[in-house]
C-alpha cells in the first residue's frame, strides 16, 4: 500500500508565520539608538537590561528597535568584538521602501548624519525613467543596510552594477563622541 502522507514542508504546510525579530552587532547601544532612532526614524520598544551580563548569565544585552511596520523588530545587542570587513556586503538586511519620495527623505537623513551612501540599479535606463534601486550604506558598526525602492527615477549618479563597500566606511567614533555613556556593562555601583 503506498503512503499518502505528504513528506515536504511544503506539502504539509509548515511554512513559517512572519519575521519576528533579527540581530546586528553594535559597540555601543546608545550611538545604536542614535543612529536607529534618529536617523531611521525607529523607536526602542525595550531597553536592554545588564542583570544577565553582570550574573555571568550572558555575554551581553540588547535593544530591541522597532524599525518598520508590523511586529518584527531589530535587536541592537551589544557585542564589542567581532565586526563586518570593509568589502563585505554580504550578510546585509534590505528593506522596502514605498516610494522614490520616500526614499530621497530618508537618503537625505542619511547625508545629514554624514553617512556615505550608494545607489545602485542592475542596468542602465534614461534620465527619469522608473528602474528598481538599491539604496546601500553603513550603521557606525559597519552592518551593511539596504533600502529598495521599485520604481525610482534613474539619474547619472546611480551606480549601474556592482560597487565597491569599502568606500561606505566612517568612523563610528564620531558617532560615539554624540551620546552618552551607555554602550558597555555598567560597573558596581553604577
Amino acid at each position: 500500500m503506498p503512503d499518502t502522507q505528504p513528506r515536504t514542508a511544503a506539502e504539509r504546510d509548515l511554512r513559517l508565520l512572519r519575521l519576528d525579530h533579527f540581530n546586528v552587532p553594535v559597540r555601543d547601544l546608545e550611538v545604536a539608538r542614535k543612529f536607529y532612532c534618529e536617523v531611521l526614524g525607529g523607536e526602542v520598544v525595550v531597553e536592554a537590561t545588564w542583570a544577565g551580563h553582570n550574573a555571568g548569565r550572558v555575554r551581553g544585552a540588547h535593544l530591541d528597535i522597532q524599525l518598520f511596520e508590523g511586529e518584527a523588530n531589530l535587536n541592537a545587542y551589544w557585542q564589542p568584538w567581532g565586526f563586518p570587513a570593509t568589502d563585505q556586503v554580504f550578510p546585509h538586511r534590505a528593506f522596502r521602501v514605498a516610494t522614490a519620495a520616500r526614499l530621497d527623505e530618508i537618503i537625505a537623513r542619511l547625508e545629514k548624519a554624514r553617512v556615505p551612501i550608494i545607489a545602485a540599479t542592475p542596468a542602465g535606463a534614461g534620465e527619469g525613467t522608473l528602474v528598481p534601486v538599491s539604496v546601500y550604506f553603513r550603521d557606525p558598526d559597519g552592518n551593511q543596510l539596504e533600502l529598495r525602492c521599485e520604481a525610482y527615477p534613474f539619474r547619472k549618479d546611480i551606480q549601474v552594477g556592482s560597487f565597491d563597500p569599502s568606500t561606505q566606511y566612517y568612523p563610528w567614533r564620531a558617532w560615539r563622541a554624540a551620546v552618552p555613556d551607555g554602550g558597555s556593562p555598567p560597573s558596581e555601583g553604577r
